[in-house]
């Protein structure tokens, strides 16, 4: 059966009759969403009136839900976040070729995609896409702000024994098809006047870049630093930070290493760099992408130094192979 499900406090409606994140994302209502296995927590939503069943197969009420592992059982009223800054950017599934390969370090690979002359593929920075090769669909985040080159970067890490990376790391030439499904995903900056806190670890920083990248094409000029965690200096394949940090007064840079022993920068992980150099987090904004277990533990530290629960911004990476 189909239901009516209200979103509040933004008040929009749409109809359920399997998964309600699905179902509101395939109407255009763009509800907080990032890994959509269950595992981040970003599409947390409170029920105020209905009944709702987990996955486990237990009908709730009231309290806190998953939107992306629940189904209505009824009408459902949800509190919940919702975009309107997404309504107008549409996903669709085109054709893409391999415009660029550079291997950066061992196990972490750049592919630069174009698209057809006549494809307009419209996104903000810090979303993602799905990217389909040979059969197999994994989700990577973008790793560039819009270009005139109508060129898209995707950063791709090498998992052990993972059947994309087989694929990506072992025969990927230039010119080589693929299919690209998208943008997707809730992370992205909100439109206000607070100093940014952007981290990441592994190729969580390529959504980072994007962010960093449009900001400085908008010239805007609030405050912004970027802690970055990888384990040995030669990780530090993203150069174009340091840049940016060298080049803009309001942008600083801190790369993190938890393995390097000959290194004057900040030691050990990324969360407990950031919760050494603020008192307090009372007035900013924070943007994490990478490692589930880094989120997390990021998102505990910096309540404790005042961050508003509503200032954390997540996108966790969760391996596939």
């Amino acid at each position: 059966m189909q239901y009516k499900i209200e979103v509040l406090p933004a008040g929009v409606h749409y109809q359920s009759e399997d998964n309600l994140l699905d179902d509101a994302l395939s109407q255009n209502i763009p509800l907080e969403h990032s890994c959509k296995t269950g595992d981040c927590g970003a599409c947390s939503a409170e029920i105020i009136t209905g009944n709702v069943e987990n996955v486990h197969g237990n009908v709730v009420t009231q309290g806190e839900i998953l939107t992306c592992q629940s189904k209505a059982l009824s009408d459902v009223v949800l509190k919940a976040n919702y975009y309107p800054e997404l309504v107008d950017i549409k996903q669709q599934t085109i054709p893409c070729k391999v415009a660029n390969v550079i291997r950066v370090t061992d196990d972490i690979i750049i592919l630069k995609f174009r698209f057809p002359p006549t494809v307009k593929f419209d996104y903000l920075p810090g979303q993602y896409v799905d990217l389909s090769y040979k059969g197999i669909k994994r989700s990577y985040s973008i790793a560039n702000a819009k270009l005139d080159s109508k060129e898209l970067e995707l950063h791709i890490r090498k998992v052990p024994n993972g059947q994309m990376s087989e694929l990506i790391f072992g025969d990927v030439q230039l010119n080589q098809l693929m299919r690209m499904e998208g943008p997707k995903g809730t992370f992205f900056v909100r439109n206000n006047n607070k100093p940014l806190l952007l981290l990441a670890t592994g190729t969580g920083i390529a959504p980072i870049k994007a962010i960093v990248e449009e900001l400085i094409v908008k010239e805007d000029k609030r405050n912004v630093y970027i802690y970055w965690g990888m384990q040995y200096e030669a990780e530090l394949y993203c150069t174009e930070l340091a840049q940016y940090a060298e080049e803009y007064e309001h942008i600083q840079f801190s790369p993190v290493l938890s393995k390097e022993q000959d290194w004057q920068g900040h030691k050990g992980y990324v969360q407990d760099a950031v919760n050494h150099d603020f008192d307090s987090l009372e007035n900013v904004e924070v943007y994490a992408c990478g490692s589930l277990r880094m989120i997390d533990e990021a998102k505990v530290l910096f309540m404790n130094k005042q961050l508003p629960s509503d200032s954390f911004h997540s996108d966790a990476f969760t391996p596939a192979k």
